[in-house]
């Protein structure tokens, strides 16, 4: 059993130009045939409404697409923002890269099958674009 993981970690959310990127790199990862996608927000410190929206939207892409989401490494305030939406309820959200590592290999452990399962992780490193005010 094989299954292909796919990490992005986006730099900045302040622009339009950067959620986009942001959302080009989850239609990336679902092209590239991921089974789990993981965000890590560990350069987030805050985002506003519209950034949280564009995130909800990569949440329904890639549950639409059959992908499981993660997300880690979030701030208080964005944790928080999930907590009183729900939709940490709906996405499973840990604390950092290292618990999803050990995440990941709980479950590998679990799966019933006569060798060990290839995990492919692929960093994605979005650079996001930061205009000048």
């Amino acid at each position: 059993m094989s299954f292909a993981i796919r990490v992005i970690k986006p730099s900045s959310f302040l622009s339009v130009a950067a959620t986009n990127l942001f959302l080009t790199e989850i239609k990336k990862a679902i092209a590239s045939n991921a089974a789990i996608v993981l965000v890590d927000f560990e350069r987030i410190p805050s985002m506003s409404s519209a950034n949280f929206l564009t995130v909800v939207k990569a949440l329904k892409l890639v549950r639409s697409s059959g992908c499981k989401l993660f997300l880690c490494s979030l701030s208080q305030q964005i944790r928080m923002l999930f907590e009183l939406t729900g939709l940490d309820q709906v996405v499973t959200i840990l604390s950092d890269a290292d618990e999803f590592a050990a995440y990941v290999q709980m479950q590998r452990a679990t799966v019933e099958v006569p060798r060990q399962p290839k995990v492919e992780i692929e960093a994605t490193q979005v650079d996001a674009l930061k205009l000048a005010s």
